[in-house]
């Protein structure tokens, strides 16, 4: 069944010639090219690169677990460059909203009871 997802990446490093903001756009092509649009807020703040991403989209994960495991998965294989955005990862928040099926092309937002 699909689901809404959005996460939140908090990524902060020391600040660096090489731009940030492209190793990220890198990273979640990689992981979310057909699953998900992104925005990446780059700011440089006391000798620091911090990096904010936001994703959202549209999955079959059903699960918070889910979505971390892809990531997990993903990051165990890339983890050998040493620009890889994801040595640098600070934090994040995820949420999965599960949908139902609402007719051809349509989805609507599963109610919790």
């Amino acid at each position: 069944m699909p689901s809404e997802f959005a996460l939140d990446l908090c990524f902060i490093r020391e600040h660096a010639k090489s731009p940030f903001s492209t190793i990220i756009e890198q990273q979640l092509n990689e992981l979310f090219a057909g699953k998900g649009t992104w925005y990446i807020d780059l700011r440089e703040q006391e000798g620091l690169d911090i990096a904010v991403a936001e994703v959202k989209g549209l999955a079959i994960w059903e699960s918070e677990e889910e979505v971390l495991s892809y990531i997990e998965e993903y990051t165990a294989c890339s983890l050998t460059s040493e620009h890889d955005c994801w040595n640098h990862l600070q934090g994040y928040q995820v949420k999965v909203s599960p949908k139902a099926d609402a007719g051809c092309c349509r989805l609507k937002k599963e109610a919790h009871v």
